[in-house]
């Protein structure tokens, strides 16, 4: 949709076990930014608290003319002190398909989302179980994957 004509997409995720007033993230209060494309990741950063984390996929997706120099975009990451940045489809594809590349964003959030990392898993294995063993396997290794790398650059 709007992300391919060049638009921006968000979606605000509050986690709270006290009442919640808005469903909306303050800017300087979220702590963390969750990405699949590195220039869209820059656009948020407002939004992120001074200690919090990103969690960006490296691989551009240039859908605009104007799309700046990846040297560019990669120089303002590098800036930032807590991030994981990350070839999402790479990873996906040596996990067994390319399309587990939100899947391998979730393990590499995972760290930072107050979730226990079994449970995640159950919910991977409770989605995808229709769908055969097979497929409930790669996500759950694409998972790991993502958190593994997540794991290692905290």
């Amino acid at each position: 949709g709007m992300s391919q004509r060049g638009g921006d997409v968000q979606s605000n995720l509050r986690l709270s076990d006290e009442p919640i007033a808005s469903d909306l993230i303050p800017k300087g209060h979220a702590d963390l930014i969750i990405s699949l494309e590195p220039m869209e990741s820059l656009r948020y950063l407002p939004y992120l608290k001074k200690e919090g984390w990103l969690v960006t996929n490296s691989r551009p997706f240039v859908n605009i003319p104007n799309y700046p120099e990846i040297e560019k975009v990669n120089a303002e990451l590098d800036r930032l002190p807590h991030k994981v940045v990350l070839d999402v489809e790479e990873i996906a594809k040596e996990a067994g398909s390319v399309r587990a590349a939100n899947i391998v964003m979730l393990g590499a959030a995972a760290p930072f989302i107050g979730i226990e990392y079994d449970k995640i898993e159950a919910g991977i294995r409770q989605i995808f179980g229709r769908k055969g063993e097979d497929i409930v396997n790669m996500n759950l290794k694409a998972l790991k994957a993502g958190y593994d790398l997540a794991q290692s650059l905290r």
